[in-house]
């Protein structure tokens, strides 16, 4: 067996047990959207508001078929909260594609974005979205909270003792303007550039 070969059977099984363990730690989307929309109650920020409606974006990596599965389903499960009030405002669901253009600023203008859910696991491509995220004090969330910190997002929803559990990345979140109540501060895994 030569040296190339070798190379490609050593990295195919990492990215199966990679994947293997990624799945094994996920939270069905569900519960992730239930428990996105509780924690979106303790941000200020949506108290602030007029009482107008805001927008959710679901983004998606267009060339990734998984990634576009995900934001589908991620949108029909919010879809069907369509009647909650978060802070006493009503939530519109999108969903935009992200093809690495650059493009997704432009996609955001003229809507009333407050929190954008990130679904794909291309870090550089979620460390793109960040600094936009960042730039326009939107809130980001992501759907496996392995890449809280590594992409720089605010929140994801992961396993803490085999329990759904709201983890925050602090430094993300105050970059995007979050104001979070010190209640959920209490309550939420707060975690910092370097892990827990």
């Amino acid at each position: 067996m030569n040296f190339k070969t070798c190379f490609i059977a050593v990295f195919l099984v990492i990215t199966i047990f990679a994947n293997y363990t990624l799945a094994e730690d996920t939270v069905p989307l569900d519960i992730q959207a239930e428990l996105l929309l509780n924690a979106l109650s303790y941000d200020k920020n949506l108290e602030k508001g007029d009482g107008s409606q805001f927008d959710i974006a679901i983004v998606y990596f267009s060339w990734f078929n998984a990634s576009k599965a995900e934001g589908a389903t991620f949108s029909q499960i919010l879809r069907g909260f369509k009647d909650r009030k978060i802070s006493g405002r009503s939530f519109n669901v999108i969903r935009l594609s992200y093809n690495g253009d650059y493009g997704l600023k432009e996609k955001i203008a003229g809507k009333n974005v407050k929190v954008l859910l990130i679904c794909g696991e291309e870090e550089s491509m979620i460390r793109d979205i960040t600094q936009l995220t960042q730039s326009m004090k939107i809130l980001s969330f992501i759907s496996n909270a392995k890449l809280l910190n590594s992409g720089n997002v605010t929140m994801a929803v992961g396993l803490k003792e085999n329990k759904p559990k709201i983890f925050l990345n602090l430094s993300s979140a105050k970059a995007e303007g979050a104001d979070f109540s010190a209640k959920f501060l209490r309550v939420a895994n707060i975690v910092d550039e370097n892990g827990e």
